[in-house]
């Protein structure tokens, strides 16, 4: 797919985003395609080749990055961090998330050494000016238990002291629920037993977090401890267990399967609460609603302030079955998904969020776990990753604000004709304009919205009316599309307290508009 043309963008547009890469050659083509409604998009398609010298070369000076997005990487699958970290550094976030394995740092009772190969990847990550989850994972099977819960805080507590000047975050197992944790203990994915009781590894998990958080807290304080990692219905009910200070932050992988960004899988209607014998958001299942459930439910408890989504993408794939669980997009679907969902990250001011994962694991089109990249398994990139990269340096130094009071009136929606159904329970789009405020660094009031439905279907974008009201008179407002760049200023009515939009187009992306007085 390299130096391709991206078609993909639905009938009505093309686009091919321009990037540059310091100091490398691509082969770039340019294109301006008029899309409906006067929206003009600048388009480029660039073959993204890092040639050999990278390796040799020190890492170019980081300029700023976004701290609350990141992006997974699999150097402890065998990428290549000399190819993948300018990458990431390009890509304007300050977090990177791989695993450090138990088996492979204590392969004799009580000694703890980080592999020499790990250890180059973890320092050169800091190189490049960024972050580092490390996720202390998988089981060790010195032990009759392999999950034994001192051995694996011993462990914990090891990596504690090695790697004080090397990692910023521990998240402690990836998605128990998913793999041998659960599995070791016996029990439901979703913590709830056919009779009702909780399945024993919801709490042994409890159990495990806690005494590793203390052991960590003990030699490193600096270091942020994060977990829980399964679905909401298991965090909720560990949560009520009771999760130690220690443990810094709450771990959820929001990803949306067969729905739109701004819905989640875990609604509290009757085929939801069936199924996972709690709510965990409302009825449409919201993701705002779900974060807010998250807050609510911490507090209650005493548990962590933090929310960390560590992991949650969408993919490119081709489904060769009906009943898998994800929604198999296209290129440019997958562009517009992370843009919005990750802004409505900041607009709910998550700590930290990141994309899952950099690159396509594999060159297999019907298999999902092999297209989830930003970039192609040889290193081209889709246009999500300069959608990406366009929400995350755009967006440096926002500060979520409820300040200005923003009156959206929409148009017709009309995403409710095709309802979803995810593992017995029947969803639909949102189906609405989401609405959120941010200062920028000098100050500047920003607004970004988008139309919540489904990407790059045969319909010109919806409308609305929208006000805003503001203490001081508005003398300019410009728009940025966040998808493609391309900025224009904006006629507005202005209007007492404000100003006035009438019949204004609202996409499937993300729009900023900034307000000056």
């Amino acid at each position: 797919m390299a130096g391709a043309w991206y078609s993909a963008w639905g009938r009505s547009r093309k686009i091919i985003s321009n990037y540059i890469v310091s100091q490398y050659i691509g082969i770039i083509y340019i294109g301006i395609i008029i899309m409906k409604k006067n929206l003009f998009l600048l388009c480029l398609a660039a073959q993204f080749t890092y040639s050999s010298t990278i390796v040799a070369q020190v890492p170019a000076a980081a300029g700023p990055k976004n701290e609350h997005f990141g992006t997974c990487v699999h150097f402890a699958q065998g990428w290549d961090y000399k190819k993948i970290l300018p990458i990431v550094q390009d890509l304007g976030v300050a977090w990177i998330r791989d695993d450090l394995n138990w088996k492979d740092v204590e392969k004799t009772k009580g000694q703890y050494v980080v592999p020499e190969k790990t250890m180059e990847w973890i320092k050169a990550a800091h190189a490049y000016g960024l972050k580092l989850i490390l996720i202390l994972n998988r089981e060790n099977k010195l032990y009759t238990n392999p999950y034994d819960t001192d051995a694996y805080a011993n462990f914990c507590k090891a990596m504690a002291i090695q790697l004080k000047d090397h990692a910023d975050a521990f998240e402690i197992l990836n998605e128990p629920a998913n793999f041998g944790f659960r599995k070791n203990y016996g029990g439901t994915w979703n913590g709830i037993e056919p009779d009702g009781s909780v399945g024993p590894w919801v709490g042994k998990y409890v159990e495990l977090i806690n005494k590793a958080a203390e052991a960590i807290k003990s030699v490193n304080k600096k270091i942020k401890v994060i977990g829980l990692g399964s679905v909401a219905p298991v965090n909720f009910r560990q949560l009520a267990m009771g999760i130690s200070p220690a443990v810094d932050g709450i771990v959820d992988h929001p990803y949306s399967y067969k729905t739109v960004p701004e819905i989640i899988s875990f609604p509290s209607s009757e085929s939801g609460l069936k199924r996972d014998g709690i709510a965990t958001a409302d009825v449409k299942g919201t993701l705002t609603s779900q974060v807010e459930m998250y807050r609510a439910q911490s507090a209650k408890y005493k548990g962590p302030k933090e929310l960390w989504f560590t992991e949650a993408g969408f993919a490119t794939f081709q489904p060769l079955e009906a009943k898998i669980l994800n929604a198999g997009l296209t290129e440019s679907a997958q562009a517009i998904y992370i843009s919005r969902r990750f802004i409505q990250y900041l607009g709910m001011d998550i700590d930290v969020a990141l994309q899952y994962d950099l690159k396509n694991d594999g060159n297999d089109k019907n298999e999902l776990e092999h297209n989830f990249g930003i970039i192609h398994a040889d290193y081209t990139p889709k246009p999500a990753y300069y959608a990406y990269q366009r929400v995350a340096k755009n967006t440096i130094g926002f500060v979520h604000t409820t300040n200005m009071d923003v009156k959206v009136t929409p148009g017709p929606g009309r995403n409710d004709a095709y309802p979803i159904v995810w593992d017995g329970t029947k969803q639909s789009s949102q189906n609405d304009i989401p609405v959120y405020t941010f200062l920028n660094p000098k100050g500047q009031e920003v607004v970004a919205l988008w139309s919540s439905e489904r990407a790059n279907n045969e319909f010109a974008p919806r409308w609305a009316d929208i006000e805003l009201k503001t203490a001081k008179k508005v003398s300019k407002i410009t728009m940025m599309d966040l998808l493609t760049g391309a900025t224009s200023e904006l006629p507005f009515k202005a209007v007492e307290g404000g100003a006035s939009l009438k019949t204004f187009s609202v996409p499937d992306h993300v729009l900023l508009l900034t307000i000056e007085y």
